[in-house]
């Protein structure tokens, strides 16, 4: 009930100021009707002492005559009056007459008056002795102070319901209009509290206009904030669609290198197996489910971490069917909440750019007319391949070739057929050695084949002897005409005959221009050279 009584400010006001009303109330109906009975008592008590004293002369006359009918006439007066229950009229110890019945228990009530002789004013004749009715006096006295009392009570009740009402209509009426209207505002509208013209300056006012400023800053509020989340919005999406659409893979990577978040281009380059192993349940890392890269990754990631800026790094990724390079970025990421850094990863396919540059080093590496080695690249792969035999028991060959018959190619059909020629040949080595053998197109007319071999005294001359035959083969030039090419062929042992690639070639150079010198189409190795000029 008191639940139901509290929601309203008027309820509430009226409850307490009647409280309060019914405290003072109690208080000052305590007070005044003890003060009201005290004084309505006193009162009764001195109408008795001034009613007695109006017979006073009479009474004095009587005790000194002693007339008794006069006496009586004096006592039956008193007596008559609601305010004396008893009166007595005595000349010194005689009763001379009485009316009513004393209390011996009141003795200390009774009222005693002295009588004096008419004549002589310090002559006491008498006294005459009166018990006011207490009873009856007391009863006036509760009357007039209950009466009192209530009166107050009604005066205050009804100036409370005026309080209320008052109250009510001045304040309470109008906090209700105002929580009502401002109920009925739609938080950011340009609606605003009206409020009658006679609260315009004071506190209702006041309060109105507080109210409306507030909403003002509200609605500038909400619109600064709807604008702004718009632009958040519209800057999310953006991101959002470049984040989706970029063709370079985008993911977010904690400190062990788990996925956090990818975009569909981060998947489409890993494939589905990768993907399916880094957010299957037992996800993997990034660095160990691309197991040929696993260490370069793993030390990019702590690199990253332990530095400012981007760590990049090309990886290889492929299967069984198709190959394909991706450059990263690797960056740390860290935000203001201060939990553990976490770690960007930016992937562009590069494949195309690799291959272009793999397709660039091998056109510099390769002679543009024959494709085989040109003389740099040669050396180059020839040189790592003696450093690496260096401290072994690995023996190589390097067979120095100059063909013969050449020039008259040239001189009678043209460079056409000569470069034609070069071509067949450059083939025809390529398909006699091994794979593993360098052949390099020297300069001219002239080749190199570098060969590893185990019994050089057998394998190489069974080498040398192929070379001399298929070079020695026809070659057509047109429907009418083919060539006929030898090739002299010198030939230098690593480590026998030199340890540096240039020793080598120019102890091949020698063995070469011996064979030129004696017989041509043959071949000789450079310790048969010396044994000849021995």
């Amino acid at each position: 009930m008191w639940n139901k009584i509290s929601h309203h400010i008027s309820n509430r006001l009226a409850v307490l100021l009647t409280l309060l009303t019914l405290v003072i109330l109690s208080i000052n109906a305590t007070i005044v009707f003890n003060r009201t009975y005290q004084d309505d008592l006193f009162q009764s008590r001195h109408n008795v002492t001034q009613l007695v004293g109006a017979v006073a002369n009479t009474a004095a006359i009587s005790v000194y005559v002693r007339d008794t009918v006069l006496a009586s006439e004096v006592v039956d007066g008193l007596s008559a009056s609601d305010l004396i229950s008893a009166v007595a009229l005595r000349a010194n110890s005689e009763t001379i007459s009485e009316q009513g019945s004393f209390i011996d228990g009141k003795k200390n009530d009774w009222i005693h008056f002295p009588l004096y002789a008419p004549f002589d004013k310090d002559e006491l004749t008498g006294e005459l002795i009166v018990q006011a009715n207490d009873e009856l006096i007391a009863s006036y006295a509760n009357k007039a102070a209950l009466q009192y009392v209530m009166f107050m009570a009604i005066h205050s009740l009804i100036l409370i319901m005026a309080v209320v009402l008052l109250l009510n209509y001045q304040l309470v009426r109008v906090i209700r209009k105002i929580a009502s209207s401002l109920h009925d505002i739609t938080p950011g509208s340009n609606q605003r509290i009206q409020v009658e013209t006679r609260h315009k300056n004071d506190e209702i006012g006041m309060l109105a206009s507080d109210i409306n400023q507030l909403l003002t800053s509200v609605e500038t509020t909400l619109t600064r904030e709807r604008t702004l989340r718009e632009e958040v919005e519209n800057l999310e999406r953006r991101f959002r669609s470049i984040f989706e659409q970029a063709s370079g893979g985008i993911a977010l990577l904690d400190q062990n290198s788990f996925l956090k978040v990818h975009n569909p281009s981060f998947a489409t380059m890993l494939g589905d197996e990768r993907m399916q192993r880094l957010t299957s349940t037992e996800r993997e890392s990034l660095a160990a489910i691309i197991e040929s890269e696993t260490n370069a990754i793993q030390n990019a990631i702590t690199q990253a971490l332990n530095e400012d800026g981007p760590i990049s790094l090309d990886i290889k990724l492929g299967d069984e069917t198709e190959t394909c390079w991706v450059h990263c970025l690797i960056a740390k990421m860290q935000d203001d909440s201060n939990n553990a850094p976490l770690l960007q990863i930016i992937m562009q396919d590069v494949s195309e750019r690799r291959f272009r540059e793999q397709s660039f080093q091998v056109q510099a590496e390769l002679d543009p007319l024959t494709g085989l080695f040109n003389r740099r690249a040669g050396k180059a792969k020839i040189q790592q391949l003696l450093d690496d035999a260096v401290g072994t028991s690995e023996h190589y060959a390097l067979l120095m070739l100059d063909l013969d018959n050449f020039k008259p190619v040239n001189d009678n059909f043209g460079h056409d057929a000569g470069d034609r020629v070069l071509m067949r040949l450059a083939e025809e080595l390529r398909n006699t050695v091994r794979s593993g053998d360098v052949v390099i197109r020297w300069g001219g007319d002239e080749f190199l084949v570098f060969i590893k071999q185990i019994n050089y005294t057998l394998e190489v001359g069974q080498i040398a002897e192929k070379l001399l035959k298929v070079i020695q083969r026809p070659i057509p030039l047109d429907n009418q005409n083919n060539a006929q090419i030898g090739v002299s062929i010198g030939v230098a042992i690593f480590p026998d005959h030199g340890f540096d690639l240039e020793l080598l070639t120019q102890r091949a150079d020698q063995a070469m221009y011996q064979v030129k010198l004696t017989s041509k189409d043959g071949y000789a190795f450079y310790n048969d050279v010396i044994s000849e000029k021995e």
